[in-house]
């Protein structure tokens, strides 16, 4: 006979005894298993958002700058604006082979030239003698189509902003020297449009930058803005 062993009625039985909260035993000494619950529906991933598109900018009191300040930006940019029509204009190149990416890069490799001869221009002038700008110019919207209020596309100032149409034409600026002959086929660009942008909230409006956008013979279409930094 063998001692008895106190422990021996608390050692699980070989094959897996049930304790507390374990399923209860099926003859045979298999256990029921638990039934599955219901998967879980998975949301999913979320689908993007579509980016908010910045709307028009609000336009500001012109009214409260200085006139002499709107009248030279708007002849700064003008006389940019028409250099740079003439030189690519006098380039003698093939409509047919120009696509945007090749005008912005026109654009781009003479603009410093343009606006350089711009300022020259302007230091000789006496401010006071420039007729006075009206912003927006809203016949530039019905003669050739400009866009009435942008933002800047190249060269834009690293504040929240928004460019009002200034003054267009499609070729000699209205203030400006004879730089060229007469630009009669305008081949490339139809027209010029220029603007004064202004940062966003400032009252009066503070001045950031003036604007170029040409207009091309492909369906009205703009190019730009280009803008010069003040």
């Amino acid at each position: 006979m063998y001692a008895h062993d106190p422990t021996r009625a608390q050692r699980p039985r070989r094959g897996g005894g049930s304790t507390a909260g374990d399923a209860p035993e099926e003859p045979g000494g298999e256990t029921t298993p638990e039934a599955p619950g219901e998967p879980e529906e998975s949301a999913g991933p979320e689908e993007p958002g579509e980016p908010e598109e910045p709307g028009e900018p609000e336009e500001p009191a012109f009214d409260d700058m200085d006139p002499q300040e709107l009248a030279l930006a708007s002849a700064r940019a003008g006389f940019a604006a028409y250099y740079l029509t003439g030189t690519v204009e006098s380039l003698g190149l093939d409509p047919s082979t120009l696509d945007e990416a090749t005008l912005a890069q026109l654009v781009e490799h003479y603009l410093p030239v343009a606006v350089a001869e711009a300022d020259r221009w302007l230091a000789t002038l006496d401010p006071a003698a420039l007729p006075l700008a009206v912003v927006p110019r809203i016949e530039c919207e019905d003669e050739f189509h400009c866009p009435h209020s942008t933002r800047c596309r190249y060269n834009a100032p690293p504040v929240s902003h928004g460019c009002f149409v200034t003054d267009c034409a499609d070729a000699k600026c209205r203030q400006c020297p004879e730089l060229f002959a007469e630009i009669a086929s305008r081949l490339v660009f139809k027209a010029w449009c220029t603007y004064i942008c202004v940062q966003t909230g400032t009252s009066p409006p503070k001045e950031v930058a003036d604007g170029i956008v040409f207009m091309t013979h492909w369906g009205d279409k703009s190019v730009g803005p280009w803008c010069l930094p003040r």
